[in-house]
């Protein structure tokens, strides 16, 4: 292509250039971020680190008596905490004042920083989407999934070895998806009327429930279908196609892991964050020595989890 004002042509004529600018980065689908961010958010002010009380036992008396029998009246120890620490997350944005003046054009197609700042936020939606589902590999980043979904760490500052109760519902030898297997992870993680409310997975793992679905030999086809009615109407006005599985939506996020599928009670799962660094955007800030503008979002929290046992997941499935 010739440069422009090369000859006649790139003179009087200007490159045509759509009005408006197409995500190609920012695809993912962050479908447990919404969850969190729409109904699960805490905001928390202030602390050296999270804490979350816990009931990890039930009274050791109690029971009948009659007339003049002794009750007993020992005291009772059923109460204690686990922790998680602030995480911290940031993006920096900048611009040199030679860049506002060449797009300071009423041509333009977009305000260079407002179109920027959108991106910002967008880059802190995908950082934070994926730190939900970290697995502690970087210690100052949130305590995701990861390491919730576990059955021997430590978590909180409890040990899940000398703690069964705090332990995740895990199957990680079953390796081939079936309904049947669906509804006894679903049965191991219920306790009365508390059950998973939401089912994770990426691409493949929502192919294969999807496929599954259609398949009416299995006795589900008719039962689970993808007609309305059969999904859950917020998340797919939301832009989250999903399934129902037990009256559960079942729900693709790509950073779900490769051989997972995830069901979660969000009745124990919290997104903390603090008042002061919520998707905080600091005024930009211009350098001394320098013609340029500088500005950061700032985000500070972590994920909570209440109750480990009735979070569970497939670990090594093949789809």
């Amino acid at each position: 292509m010739p440069a422009i004002g090369a000859d006649t042509l790139t003179s009087i004529a200007r490159q045509y250039i759509l009005p408006q600018i197409t995500d190609n980065v920012y695809t993912k689908n962050n479908a447990l971020l919404y969850r969190l961010i729409r109904g699960n958010k805490r905001v928390i002010q202030g602390g050296t680190q999270i804490e979350m009380p816990l009931l990890y036992k039930r009274f050791n008396t109690g029971g009948t008596y009659r007339g003049f029998d002794l009750l007993t009246t020992a005291p009772q120890d059923t109460v204690r905490n686990a922790y998680v620490e602030w995480k911290q997350h940031y993006v920096s944005f900048a611009i040199d004042g030679l860049t506002l003046i060449k797009t300071d054009s009423p041509l333009a197609i977009a305000n260079i920083i407002n179109m920027l700042g959108q991106q910002m936020y967008m880059e802190m939606g995908e950082n934070l989407a994926a730190g939900i589902w970290s697995n502690g590999t970087d210690p100052k980043d949130i305590d995701g999934l990861g390491v919730i979904l576990s059955a021997t760490n430590t978590y909180g500052g409890i040990s899940r070895t000398a703690n069964p109760w705090w332990q995740a519902t895990l199957d990680s030898s079953s390796t081939t998806l079936s309904f049947a297997l669906m509804r006894g992870l679903f049965g191991d993680a219920t306790y009365g009327a508390s059950h998973p409310t939401i089912w994770f997975g990426n691409g493949d793992a929502y192919n294969a429930i999807y496929a599954l679905n259609l398949d009416v030999s299995t006795g589900y086809g008719v039962h689970y279908n993808r007609e309305p009615g059969g999904h859950d109407e917020v998340l797919a006005q939301a832009g989250f196609t999903n399934l129902l599985f037990e009256n559960v939506p079942v729900v693709r996020d790509d950073n779900c892991p490769d051989k997972y599928l995830v069901a979660l009670n969000e009745n124990y799962l919290a997104l903390a964050v603090s008042p002061r660094a919520d998707f905080y955007l600091r005024d930009f800030e211009q350098p001394t020595n320098q013609d340029a503008f500088v500005s950061t979002l700032l985000w500070a929290g972590n994920l909570m989890c209440m109750n480990s046992r009735a979070q569970a997941a497939f670990t090594n499935l093949t789809f």
